[in-house]
């Protein structure tokens, strides 16, 4: 019986943790970022920055900071070769050395190979309070087709 009674206490411990099993203060800070995401300011949004966009105009704004947040691996096999470019593995990128590295009082243009890391990463460096912050539009990607549309085999 003791047994018994044991493993349905057990049962009941283990359900009531799941039910909480969630951050409840990060839901909160989520709710309240993702609430201002409705379509009037979607559709308003500069988030992505076309390749050919970011080629003009870091041109006219050197000051432009890159965080390439590809790995370690991707960065060494293909630089972007833009001298402000900060390399911080997404991994790393929330570490507080890493943080402490970003400008606050620049504009900041997120990359990856093709967008799918730097959307995130975007989204979360404007929920800690990075205001300029875009991404480019398919990464590493869309720099290599708009470099050499003709030849370049990667869609």
């Amino acid at each position: 019986m003791k047994q018994k009674l044991l493993i349905f206490a057990s049962s009941m411990l283990i359900s009531v943790t799941s039910a909480s099993a969630y951050d409840v203060e990060l839901a909160k800070k989520f709710d309240g970022f993702y609430e201002k995401m409705t379509f009037e300011p979607l559709s308003k949004s500069h988030l992505l920055l076309k390749p050919d966009a970011f080629v003009e105009e870091v041109k006219n704004d050197p000051s432009i900071v890159v965080i390439d947040v590809r790995t370690p691996q991707e960065q060494a096999f293909v630089k972007l070769g833009y001298t402000n470019t900060l390399e911080m593995p997404l991994e790393e990128l929330f570490e507080a050395k890493n943080l402490d590295r970003i400008p606050t009082d620049k504009r900041l243009v997120i990359m990856c190979h093709s967008g799918t890391r730097a959307i995130p990463s975007a989204l979360n460096l404007k929920m800690l309070g990075f205001k300029n912050v875009q991404v480019l539009e398919n990464g590493i990607v869309g720099m290599a087709q708009i470099s050499s549309p003709k030849t370049c085999i990667l869609k």
